[in-house]
């Protein structure tokens, strides 16, 4: 776990630069600094170069300018964090591999978010410990009749593309309305957090987290460049999601897909264009195990349920669960070597099973909460049936 006073260059990476931290660094005063304007600057497209002649002189490597100085200053930012800050923009630099010219007038305009810390800051512990949150009561926020119908009205705006997409790489279109519904109401409420401020922010003030809140700084940062967008237009949830899909910079750059609307290359378009989210979603779905064809959650009838407890946490060949007398209400062939797992989930009959497959802990890819991938799958059967 790191603190917040944890320094994020550390090692071999000071040989590239100049870190002279004092005990008093948090006093230090501002000094002259250069003023970095809002950016604009476009992508920067990689060119083609014509293998020069055989008789051509070797060219010298271009050293990369870094600049780790100790003089640098974000005013965005309260003083209690300007020599993390600093580390942080040594950080993109070297570690992340981050141009000069594009980290340092990001950090200088960007601004602390104390809305977004505050709202991803988890509660202090407490005495007693929390009653757990039912899993029919999760469910019945998202599987409301508004919002069935909000699936409806998506589904047949965009019946066409949605089966298209389906056909190609095999995820449950249902599944990815479920998605759709809960992150964001099928992109009623994207969120209007800075997303470079959210992770900042987050970086700063969650230590046991800062490591992955930089990650996704610096993904936002070379996510904006790669869009030809100046990294503050790009707006998201508190905790850096971004799209109608939700995803972090790093999943956007790893499995965003244009699919075949003009211009057809490039970045997908996640906040707007229905058929990259679509396409997107799908692949990250792919990239974290799907399995096209297969089911995602089975109520079981369990013969010994004291000895079913034995298989609710991990996953288990499906040929042991149905030893121990757990067999799903709808049949299901399966190979007997597919893992598996058991649930036990809240619902308004009382406790139930339900044999997870593979494609559920796909959607905990997603999100590793039990009750979101279950809703999610809930929301998908619901669908279908009003669908018909």
């Amino acid at each position: 776990m790191s603190s917040v006073n944890q320094r994020f260059i550390t090692g071999p990476i000071l040989l590239g630069c100049t870190l002279l931290l004092s005990a008093c660094a948090n006093q230090v005063t501002p000094v002259a600094h250069q003023v970095y304007p809002q950016q604009t600057t476009p992508a920067i497209a990689p060119q083609s170069v014509s293998p020069a002649p055989a008789s051509a002189p070797a060219q010298p490597a271009r050293t990369r300018q870094i600049d780790c100085s100790q003089n640098l200053f974000f005013p965005g930012f309260p003083q209690e964090y300007q020599v993390q800050l600093r580390n942080f923009a040594c950080a993109l630099q070297i570690k992340y591999q981050l141009p000069e010219q594009w980290v340092l007038p990001a950090l200088y305009n960007a601004r602390f978010n104390q809305r977004a810390l505050a709202l991803m800051t988890p509660p202090p512990p407490s005495a007693t410990p929390p009653q757990p949150y039912p899993w029919w009561r999760y469910r019945d926020r998202f599987v409301r009749a508004d919002r069935l119908q909000r699936g409806v009205n998506f589904w047949q705006a965009h019946q066409n593309v949605i089966a298209q997409v389906s056909g190609r790489y095999g995820v449950s279109p249902e599944i990815l309305m479920g998605i759709l519904n809960i992150e964001t109401g099928f992109g009623t409420f994207q969120g209007n957090f800075p997303v470079l401020d959210a992770n900042l922010s987050l970086a700063l003030g969650l230590p046991a987290r800062s490591s992955f809140f930089l990650y996704q700084a610096a993904e936002t940062i070379r996510l904006a460049h790669q869009l030809g967008q100046p990294v503050s237009s790009l707006r998201g949830s508190e905790a850096g999601a971004m799209g109608m899909s939700q995803f972090l910079a790093s999943s956007y750059l790893k499995y965003g897909t244009v699919w075949d609307d003009p211009p057809g290359d490039g970045l997908p378009d996640l906040w707007r264009s229905v058929p990259d989210v679509l396409a997107s979603t799908s692949k990250f779905f792919l990239g974290h195990g799907w399995q096209p064809g297969q089911p995602v959650l089975r109520e079981a009838t369990v013969l010994n349920p004291a000895q079913a407890t034995a298989f609710l946490h991990g996953r288990y060949p499906l040929r042991e669960i149905e030893r121990a007398g757990i067999r799903p209400n709808i049949a299901t062939p399966m190979p007997a070597s597919t893992q598996v797992g058991l649930l036990q989930l809240a619902t308004e009959r009382g406790p139930r099973f339900f044999i997870a497959y593979p494609n559920f802990y796909a959607i905990m890819g997603y999100n590793p909460s039990i009750n979101y991938s279950a809703t999610v799958w809930a929301y998908a059967q619901a669908l279908q049936a009003r669908l018909g």
